[in-house]
């Protein structure tokens, strides 16, 4: 989802990454680098671009929650050639590199705070599993609390009004489903597949709009 704000030589994106998904935003940063947008102010929920077609830039993400010493360690990456890319984000140090044809990929690794890292990971784990189990819970309930509502009640409006919020509870738990699977393969040494919010939330949204619809047609008397 993209919003050209700025004018022809400005982009501003609106792309949603967790704590977890630095991988997906180094993909995403250096394939709008290829075609042109170099990055000059990055959030986790919006991300705003210059075009400037002369130059390409390799990224990388450092995840590094306490710096003892934060002056020595900016000092390290700018003597090692990389540029510091403004960011929002507290545990992400982005950083740049000019792409020069035929250089190595060595030189754009960046040392990366391992325990750190593994401890987020190991947090985001257990924070998502715990809604996930909530989610197990609370939605096999509401399933029974509606289906014996609607059979001592017999109501047509139950049915096709509450049927709803267990979808959409139920869509809620997918996409948990889906960052705790992440998180356990990035635990094990691999690499996520990159998660689409925006599908989720327009599929949430034309629930909910249907369900109005539904409501509405109800009280006048149409279905």
């Amino acid at each position: 989802m993209e919003k050209n704000s700025f004018g022809e030589n400005m982009k501003k994106r609106h792309s949603v990454y967790m704590s977890w998904e630095f991988d997906a935003a180094v993909d995403d940063l250096n394939k709008m680098s290829e075609q042109g947008w170099q990055i000059t102010e990055f959030s986790r929920f919006s991300q705003t671009y210059v075009y400037d077609p002369d130059v390409r830039y390799r990224y990388q993400i450092d995840y590094a929650e306490n710096i003892s010493d934060p002056v020595r360690y900016s000092e390290a990456f700018l003597d090692s050639g990389w540029l510091w890319v403004r960011s929002s984000t507290q545990e992400w140090k982005i950083f740049a590199k000019p792409c020069i044809p035929g250089q190595p990929e060595d030189a754009y690794l960046i040392y990366t705070d391992d325990r750190s890292k593994k401890e987020m990971l190991r947090r985001s784990r257990r924070f998502v599993g715990a809604v996930l189990i909530m989610y197990a819970i609370i939605i096999p309930y509401m399933i029974f609390s509606l289906a014996r509502d609607w059979f001592f009640s017999h109501s047509e409006d139950l049915a096709s009004v509450e049927i709803w919020t267990p979808i959409l509870l139920g869509i809620a738990a997918y996409m948990f489903l889906r960052w705790y699977i992440s998180v356990r393969r990035m635990e094990k040494g691999k690499k996520p597949r990159r998660f689409h919010y925006f599908a989720y939330v327009a599929v949430s949204i034309a629930v909910i709009i249907i369900s109005m619809g539904s409501i509405l047609l109800n009280f006048f008397g149409v279905i």
